[in-house]
Parts: C-alpha cells; structure tokens; sequence
C-alpha cells in the first residue's frame, strides 16, 4: 500500500518479489478479501484493501503506543500519579515538590486531592490515590507511611506585636496572658504544645482554634492572637503581616508521607517521595 507496487515492497522488505506476490495471496485468503486489483504488474487498492489497511495502521500505533508505555514504565513508572494531601501542604510545600518534579519527569501529569489527614490516610488505603501528605496518621493495617520531615516549630505573631522584635527564642513564659490561637485538640501535635506550656504552668489565654493551619495564620495576621506553627506552613503566609520567632523548648512537627504497605511503591511514587523530602527539608529550615 505504501510502496505502490510489489517490486518496490519487495526491496523495502528485503526480500523477492514473488515472496511478497505470494503473502498477499496468502493474506487475502485469510481475511476472505480481494485486496488488490492486479494489472500490468501493478497494484491497485480494492476499496475493501483501502478500509482494511487503515485498520492495519490502527493497530500498528496502538502497538506503537504499547512500546512507548513500556519504555515510560521502565523509566519512571506510569505517566500519572494521584497525590492526596491536608490543606496546609498543599499551599505551598506540594506545589513546590510538584514543581521540582515536573523538571525531572516533564510529560509526567499529577493530580492532587486535598482533604484532611484522616481522609488522605483513607484514600490510600483505598487506592485511590499512589501517595498522601498529612500532619497525622491513624494507626491502620491498611497504610503505611514515613517521616518525610520534622521542622522545629516557630511561634507566629502580629506585624508590630511586642513579641514581633527581637532574637532570642520566645518561651512559654513570654505568651504569658497573650491571646492564643490554637489547633483543634484532636490533632496530636496540639498535645505536645500544651505539654510543653502546662510544664510551666500554662499562662495562655485560649481564644481560637482549628484544624486548619492556614486559617490560624489568617487570624494571627489579622491580630487576633499568636500562635505555634510548622515553618513551612508559615512561609506559605509571608506575604501577610505576620513575624516568625523561634520557640524554645523545641516542638517538631512532622510532615509524613503516607503509602500502601503491601504494595510496591511505583517508580513514580518513589521519586516523588524523594523529591519531596528534599523540598520539604528546604522550606523547613530558618
């Protein structure tokens, strides 16, 4: 079809003339169609060899396709990876890990669901979605996860706060009295906080809370209290009228990735894992 005569095909192929003349033969008995209409040594297209032909050509780029899949797979893994991840994450330290990604694996798409850490942990084990980003974890069979980063926590206050000047660590002791905006007690980083205030005999005054550490960013820039938080939750805000301090005693917030256990992670997902690692242990540092 794409030489216009069998001689033609025939030096193509590297074969004889007659060796095509008879596969033709052989073909059009098989499929019980007259393909070609034969004169003065050339070939002629039937209109059923015209039809069959495009069919031919569909089937050789889906076994096309089928080859470029595989060299995909063997590099990196499939070409889609569905990401699930709490709100704060997704702000800014996904999008940035996504970004860092899209360089290394360019033709490579990604979805990302956001949802809380309870929800992401479930997607998982439901394989829904290859990887989840939370703050927490819920101890299951079902998932599996690790430590992607642990970042000190910095206490956040006010543009033109008092406590907004200065070097040293802020203590429990200088929130004394201070409005505090706090996450919901549900969460287990909000634990350890009150752990460390009550140490010293906790002198906060409690005014707002929630689990959504974006939202307590919005009300310490808004003057409505001080906080404790990730760093690289709270650099996501820099744009808003609010100072990072360091805090002392230390409070570490993790950042975990949560995976299936019983499955391989794909290509995909493990480079993804370490390139979110990198980024996470970037945006976490003072």
């Amino acid at each position: 079809m794409l030489s216009g005569s069998m001689t033609q095909a025939a030096r193509e192929l590297h074969t004889t003339q007659p060796s095509i003349s008879r596969v033709i033969a052989q073909l059009e008995k098989r499929v019980g169609l007259r393909l070609f209409e034969r004169a003065a040594g050339k070939l002629a297209p039937t209109r059923e060899g015209e039809i069959f032909f495009r069919d031919v050509e569909r089937a050789f780029t889906g076994l096309r396709g089928l080859e470029q899949s595989a060299a995909t797979l063997g590099r990196r893994g499939a070409g889609h990876l569905r990401l699930s991840a709490v709100p704060s994450f997704s702000l800014a330290l996904v999008p940035e890990a996504m970004q860092a990604f899209s360089l290394k694996f360019p033709d490579v798409t990604i979805s990302l669901h956001v949802t809380d850490s309870v929800s992401v942990c479930q997607s998982v084990a439901a394989g829904q979605t290859d990887l989840g980003v939370a703050s927490d974890v819920v101890s299951s069979p079902g998932i599996g996860y690790q430590v992607a980063d642990l970042a000190r926590a910095v206490c956040i206050v006010p543009a033109g706060h008092r406590l907004a000047r200065g070097r040293k660590p802020l203590r429990p002791d200088d929130l004394a009295g201070e409005p505090f905006v706090s996450l919901s007690p549900q969460e287990s980083i909000t634990q350890k906080i009150d752990a460390v205030f009550a140490a010293g005999g906790d002198k906060r005054r409690l005014v707002h809370q929630s689990h959504f550490s974006a939202a307590i960013c919005q009300m310490v820039a808004l003057g409505m209290g001080i906080s404790i938080a990730n760093p690289s939750v709270a650099r996501s805000f820099g744009h808003l009228p609010i100072v990072q301090r360091a805090f002392e005693p230390e409070i570490l917030f993790p950042t975990y990735l949560v995976h299936q256990p019983g499955a391989p992670a794909s290509l995909l997902a493990q480079e993804f894992s370490a390139v979110f690692v990198q980024v996470a242990a970037a945006l976490s540092r003072p």
